[in-house]
């Protein structure tokens, strides 16, 4: 398999993705870490949430997209994500073939914008000392 490629993100659910890895991100009151370091990571989480919930969402082009370099997942676990769940979204494993990395990216893309819906609607009117909580209970429902 070659290099990963850029990886895109709608801005569509811009406000969650900046609540739990941006600047301004929820921190743990005990130690001020984020639940969510990167953008990165939370991509890598939605994407699974996504996943585990058949929920594949293309993106809503009039919300505009951000991308994000391929260099911010090469060698990273994040990487391996992307492979595993387009082959596990295709049945085999053809889609790791030279050539098909946007194709492997795009399928990564669009379950991860389906776990920041899933994600942002659970969220939403919660109160954020809840959310580390409802987070855990999305990876022991989804075996993240």
């Amino acid at each position: 398999m070659a290099r990963a490629v850029s990886i895109n993100r709608s801005k569509e659910f811009e406000q969650t993705v900046q609540i739990l890895s941006g600047e301004k991100a929820y921190t743990f009151p005990e130690n001020g870490k984020k639940m969510f370091p990167t953008i990165r990571e939370l991509l890598t989480f939605a994407a699974t949430v996504g996943f585990n919930n058949s929920c594949r969402l293309p993106f809503n082009k009039s919300f505009g997209t951000e991308d994000i370099q391929g260099a911010v997942y090469e060698d990273t676990e994040a990487l391996e994500y992307i492979w595993l769940i387009a082959v596990s979204e295709t049945g085999g494993v053809d889609i790791l073939q030279d050539g098909k990395e946007r194709q492997c990216a795009q399928i990564y893309e669009e379950y991860a914008n389906g776990g920041l819906k899933i994600i942002s609607e659970t969220l939403e009117d919660m109160p954020n000392e809840d959310w580390p909580q409802i987070i855990f209970d999305f990876c022991k429902k989804s075996d993240v």
